[in-house]
């Protein structure tokens, strides 16, 4: 079975080779390409995770490549993990919307809108060669962000695979809840439902016993894990249901914009500076002849970004650091699912005897009954060998459903706007936004957003 990553030069690639390789069992890998458009990022990134993947599972052939249509012909599974315009692009967008006094974070808000115009005329590029060169029942996982408002594209788009939009961040809180709960992984039940990086977790139970109102009033949930961003009193008022991380720039936008507005420099110039730094410093080596070297470089670097995590939005430092490794014990150290995890059960899921409950965005289909057949949403599904079931949250309270709402009409209007390239849909869609919610606002984002020769076309 081949297996092709898009934008597998990525900085995370590097976590993503190692958790194909341990897994690659698990769905009979024979062949892996990771493929992107940047030499300079496949000589890099690619080298790293090619030694990574390689040190793990010699016996598999893995490849890097710039030539999409050998990459993808023939592959049984695509996994889309892009970042179109790099971190230039990530800095004007956050930008943009900070001088229009308007949160600015990267899939967030107007930012995301942003994000979304680059990311998705992208992946339905590759869509078509997908459609034309893979097998025809060929999987695509798409991590690409906003990944809900991707996933919709594609399929809206008419795209004839499955495909099924991935995001790690459901997966994290609900990975550190056992150590809250005092129980085991297996005996943790949770229904996550909403948009991605828009969802709530509810009727949390452990052996069928109904735990949430505790867990709600549990002072470690919120030293201990990503619910660290929110209050007991606000848990509360959700009617003890858990919270997405980024439900943070919605209950907390002021704190948010304000505390943006007044560092020193925008997430996304961060993260530009980092990978500066980490680019030049790699540079300076054979990455090739010096995997270890390389790989240091990478990981000092990474820990910077990855342990500064919404620290200058909420204050607060993550609750469980990364600590850095040798190229040598991160190829030991068992892979915990992670990354790629639930792209990996899904697969796998074909043929086991076994039930797995996982988070994705797929169509709704009737699943959250005051949104459209047609919309996508994030939420939990029993998954095994007869396929996936979404399950439908035993309750969702009318302010969620408010809320959930109104983000799903932006994103339905958002998609729409970008697939016709028509500036006045692009307005009502970010009007119809919580973060935005004005007409002179939207039509002023709109027209810096669009302020590029890329849009000319746009209507």
């Amino acid at each position: 079975m081949k297996l092709t990553v898009i934008g597998g030069g990525g900085v995370r690639s590097i976590f993503l080779a190692k958790s194909l390789a341990w897994n690659a069992h698990r769905i009979n890998l024979t062949e892996v390409v990771f493929l992107d458009n940047s030499a300079e990022n496949l000589a890099t990134f690619g080298e790293i995770a090619r030694h990574v993947f390689q040190s793990i599972r010699p016996d598999i052939q893995f490849s890097l490549s710039e030539d999409p249509q050998s990459a993808i012909r023939n592959a049984n599974y695509i996994i889309t993990t892009l970042r179109v315009g790099g971190d230039e692009s990530r800095v004007r967008d956050e930008r943009i919307a900070l001088s229009h006094n308007t949160l600015g974070q990267e899939t967030t808000g107007a930012a995301g809108f942003a994000m979304a115009l680059r990311s998705i005329p992208a992946i339905l590029d590759y869509c078509r060669m997908i459609e034309e060169l893979a097998v025809p029942d060929a999987i695509l996982f798409n991590f690409t962000n906003p990944s809900g408002m991707v996933t919709e594209a594609i399929i809206k788009s008419g795209f004839k695979r499955r495909v099924y939009g991935i995001c790690d961040a459901p997966s994290e809180l609900i990975r550190e809840l056992p150590a809250v709960l005092g129980c085991d992984e297996s005996a943790l039940k949770v229904e996550c439902y909403g948009l991605n990086h828009f969802s709530w977790f509810s009727n949390i139970t452990v052996d069928g016993v109904p735990v949430s109102a505790a867990l709600a009033k549990n002072a470690t949930l919120y030293e201990k894990t990503t619910m660290q961003y929110f209050s007991a009193d606000l848990v509360a008022q959700c009617d003890n249901q858990l919270l997405n991380e980024y439900l943070y720039y919605y209950y907390y936008r002021q704190e948010a914009l304000d505390a943006i507005q007044q560092a020193a420099e925008t997430r996304g110039e961060q993260i530009a500076r980092i990978n500066q730094q980490m680019r030049k410093a790699l540079l300076t080596i054979d990455v090739k002849q010096h995997p270890e070297d390389a790989f240091d470089i990478w990981m000092q670097h990474y820990l910077c970004r990855e342990n500064s995590y919404m620290q200058s939005e909420s204050q607060k430092e993550k609750p469980h650091p990364r600590a850095a490794l040798t190229l040598t014990q991160f190829i030991e150290e068992p892979d915990t699912g992670g990354y790629a995890g639930v792209a990996l059960d899904i697969l796998e899921a074909v043929n086991s005897q076994q039930t797995k409950r996982i988070v994705v965005s797929l169509t709704n289909n009737g699943t959250l009954d005051f949104l459209r057949p047609d919309d996508v949403i994030e939420i939990s599904c029993d998954l095994n060998s007869q396929g996936l079931t979404p399950v439908k949250p035993s309750a969702v309270p009318q302010a969620q459903k408010n809320m959930i709402s109104c983000v799903k009409e932006y994103e339905r209007l958002a998609v729409e706007a970008i697939l016709t390239q028509n500036r006045d849909v692009a307005v009502k869609a970010l009007m119809a936004h919580p973060l935005i919610g004005s007409w002179s606002l939207a039509t002023k984002l709109v027209h810096a957003y669009l302020d590029d020769p890329q849009y000319r076309h746009w209507q």
